[in-house]
């Protein structure tokens, strides 16, 4: 029996913006046979460049991947790589005419983009970031002059450390509204539920018996927006998406609420959110923007009510070895025979791409 052969494509960049995946790719596909490494800026079709007639698996992280390279595979069995589900840039009905799972990666991002709206919550109620900053600047924070008195007749600094113009405390006492429960919002919201917090999810295409399972109570647009103390945004960039959080239900939001933004600020009418921000009516806390890099005279910077990180949530070394590992993981399926977990679907596609998935 032959060894398989498979074919890791990449641009000269990868490790700028992908760090760690290179090595990890590599080491897990010579696991599993004779592995090629097509370094390559060309947009010429990927069978132009190298030969794929003994290729069974190519891992996609650079060139063109087409029909005739498709077509030029007769061995090929997996096809893996990254569209954010949208099967852009990959011959999707080609290699499901001849049978060929696409395996989408992109699910490996959830964690770590999850555990960062986790901490801008957490930073923003408990404001960290702003004492920090106190801190890190100098500025006297423990007030001996004019103490507390403690029990033990010993003087005690004022400890006191949140904005009550603003929602801040405890995670679990609070009504959170969670706008998209996939792969990040599904761990946003059972996370909150955990932390004993009363959560709401909007999510068409999520099943009753999944939100009971997670303890979370199904909500249309309005009556999150009308309940919640605190609003997770974790919708993707879809056409239905555009805008849920839109001018009318942002005004809705109660005075202090506060406002998480994560994986794109698509789903959110921003300009109608800075307004009432700049008012010191709500909170912000964002990884993502409507216009990156964000300006350096935009009014959402160098806000007391505002805490930010530069749309890093999903690229940690432990997201970019996880994008190799669930790839290689199918692969490994696929070769035994097996169902792959990570298979691109239509209706995936069709979540990501139409106006409205429900027609």
């Amino acid at each position: 029996m032959s060894t398989p052969q498979f074919l890791f494509t990449r641009n000269p960049g990868l490790e700028r913006s992908w760090p760690f995946v290179h090595e990890q790719m590599v080491k897990r596909l010579e696991n599993l046979g004779v592995t090629l490494v097509l370094n390559t800026t060309s947009q010429d079709p990927i069978h132009q460049q190298v030969d794929l007639s003994e290729v069974i698996g190519i891992s996609q992280w650079g060139g063109r991947l087409t029909d005739e390279c498709i077509d030029n595979a007769p061995k090929l069995k997996v096809v893996g790589t990254m569209t954010d589900n949208t099967g852009h840039g990959i011959p999707y009905a080609k290699c499901q005419s001849r049978g060929i799972p696409v395996i989408e990666s992109t699910r490996a991002w959830s964690q770590s983009v999850a555990e960062c709206a986790f901490g801008l919550a957490l930073s923003s109620l408990r404001r960290t970031a702003q004492w920090h900053m106190k801190m890190a600047t100098g500025e006297k924070l423990w007030d001996w002059e004019n103490p507390i008195w403690g029990p033990q007749k010993l003087p005690v600094a004022h400890q006191y450390c949140d904005d009550p113009d603003f929602v801040n405390g405890d995670l679990g006492t609070k009504q959170i509204g969670v706008i998209g429960l996939g792969q990040i919002g599904g761990k946003i919201a059972k996370w909150c539920s955990v932390f004993g917090a009363t959560v709401m999810g909007f999510d068409p295409y999520v099943p009753d018996e999944l939100l009971a399972e997670w303890d979370v109570e199904r909500a249309d647009m309005d009556t999150l927006a009308d309940r919640a103390d605190i609003v997770f945004v974790s919708v993707p960039p879809t056409p239905s998406a555009r805008h849920l959080l839109n001018r009318e239900r942002i005004e809705r939001l109660r005075k202090g609420a506060l406002v998480v933004i994560i994986t794109r600020a698509h789903a959110v009418d921003m300009e109608a959110l800075r307004e009432r921000i700049v008012k010191d009516e709500l909170a912000g806390a964002f990884d993502v923007y409507d216009r990156e890099p964000v300006p350096i005279d935009d009014e959402l910077r160098n806000r007391d009510n505002v805490v930010h990180t530069p749309h890093i949530a999903g690229r940690t070394e432990d997201s970019n070895l996880r994008v190799a590992d669930m790839i290689v993981d199918d692969f490994e399926r696929v070769l035994k025979g097996e169902k792959p977990l990570g298979a691109l679907t239509l209706e995936a596609i069709k979540v990501r791409t139409a106006d409205n998935p429900n027609e």
